[in-house]
Formats: C-alpha cells, structure tokens, sequence
C-alpha cells in the first residue's frame, strides 16, 4: 500500500552535505552521499511500512529524480514521473516569531559555520542544559531535542562519533518514547516517523565510525533501534549493521 504522503525532499549539495526534510544527514567519511541518501530512504520506507517517493536535487550534477522507495528496500525511478520542478511562487506569509531557544541555535550554527567549533559546542552544552532543566520544557521537549540534534551534528563535525552516536540514539529513542511506535499508513503521523529516521540513520552512520571494541559493545543496541523503528530484523539497514558485527567480531576472535 503507498500512503499520501508529499515526496521527501532530498538535496546532495556535494559530497558530505545531503540534506533531508531540509535537514542535514550524516554523511561519513568515504561513503558516496547516494549511499548515504538510500540508506536514510530505506530506513523511513521500512518504518512508516508503505512505498514513500523522494524528488532528489543532485546539485553536484545538475541532476533531478524522483524516486519510489518499497519497505523491502527496493527503489526505481517513477516512470510516470515528470522531472523534478520548482514549486509555484505562492505569497508570503507570516511566520511565528523565534522562541529564544530557536535563537540561539541558530546563532550557535552561525558560529559553527563560521569555524568557531569549539564556542557553538560550549552554547550547543549550556543551551540543552537549559532546556533539560527547564520545568515547563524538560528533556524530552521537541525544542530540547533539536537542541541535542545540534550539540550531536557538532559532535559529528568534531569527529567525536562516540557522543555523537550516543546522542542521536538516545534522540531516536526519546521521539519513540515520547509519542510511541511510528505508526504505519498514517501519513498525518509522517513527521514523527521522520524525526525518529533522521536520529535512527545518523546514530547508524556515527556507529560505521567508531572502533573496533566499542562499536561491538554498541551494536546489539543498536540494532535493537533500529528494529524497534523499523519493525523488522531484515531491512538493508539492519542488515548492514549485523554484517558489521560479524566481521569485527571474526578480527577480534
């Protein structure tokens, strides 16, 4: 069954930026962002449980595609499928004015865009303590998420995959916690299932980069998160992952 959901966004800027839903996905190192991108896409096909369509925007190439991605991992191009266009202007209209807490992320993005890496980490760290602990807001307030996603999107910059990992896994298990399973051919519940992909990918990506001994101690749990998503033990992401573990644990026999 494919549900009515609107194509995802998808935009490879070039070879480690790729965004997704206009959010930036982790690309590591070596990995061809197509892999990346797929990866991602097979990842929310297999928890929402129905086909989901992705436009893709490959700006290293001038190239634009609109995809069908199956939850058994299969993709095609949509044959039926005009190329990839803009969306009609439309007026503009007003928006919400900033809460403090989206401010300053994107003041502390600023600065990490800018190189100042080590001042956005250290306003990425007081800003989720803030929030944490904030009695209205909490740990497991959306703004406090977004706020972790940052503080593990500088983590991932810093190389530090370790707390990167941690945090976007215990991001993706917090969404899950907080609203329950992704529920499947409900395409109004489709943003959650997004929120809780992008940590899912990220925390897997931030797994491929972490050593030998720590990455076996972590893999279990991660599969576990990822089934938990996905709702299956065979999706290509899990599969992945499990011909991880097999490996390293024939080097470290």
């Amino acid at each position: 069954m494919t549900g009515p959901t609107a194509p995802i966004a998808v935009d490879i800027l070039d070879s480690t930026t790729v965004h997704i839903h206009g959010e930036p996905i982790a690309v590591p190192p070596g990995v061809d962002p197509d892999q990346a991108v797929m990866s991602y896409l097979q990842l929310e096909a297999a928890g929402v449980g129905f086909a989901i369509h992705a436009n893709i925007d490959d700006r290293r190439y001038g190239v634009k595609a609109t995809l069908t991605i199956n939850p058994d991992g299969s993709a095609a191009t949509d044959p039926h499928s005009m190329p990839v266009t803009p969306p009609p202007t439309r007026p503009v209209e007003h928006t919400p004015q900033p809460t403090p807490a989206q401010q300053e992320l994107a003041q502390l993005q600023s600065l990490a865009v800018q190189g100042h890496l080590d001042a956005a980490t250290q306003r990425a760290e007081t800003l989720l303590l803030q929030l944490s602990t904030d009695p209205s807001l909490g740990p497991e307030h959306p703004d406090t998420l977004k706020a972790a996603e940052t503080r593990a999107h500088l983590a991932w910059i810093a190389r530090d995959y370790s707390y990167a990992y941690r945090t976007w896994s215990w991001i993706a298990a917090t969404w899950h916690e907080r609203f329950g399973t992704c529920p499947r051919n409900r395409s109004h519940d489709h943003d959650l299932c997004r929120h809780i992909a992008v940590s899912t990918s990220n925390a897997a990506a931030a797994w491929t980069r972490l050593p030998a001994e720590e990455a076996l101690q972590l893999g279990q749990e991660l599969l576990h998160l990822i089934n938990r998503h996905s709702g299956s033990p065979s999706t290509p992401a899990a599969t992945g992952i499990q011909s991880r573990i097999t490996q390293l644990q024939a080097h470290t026999a």
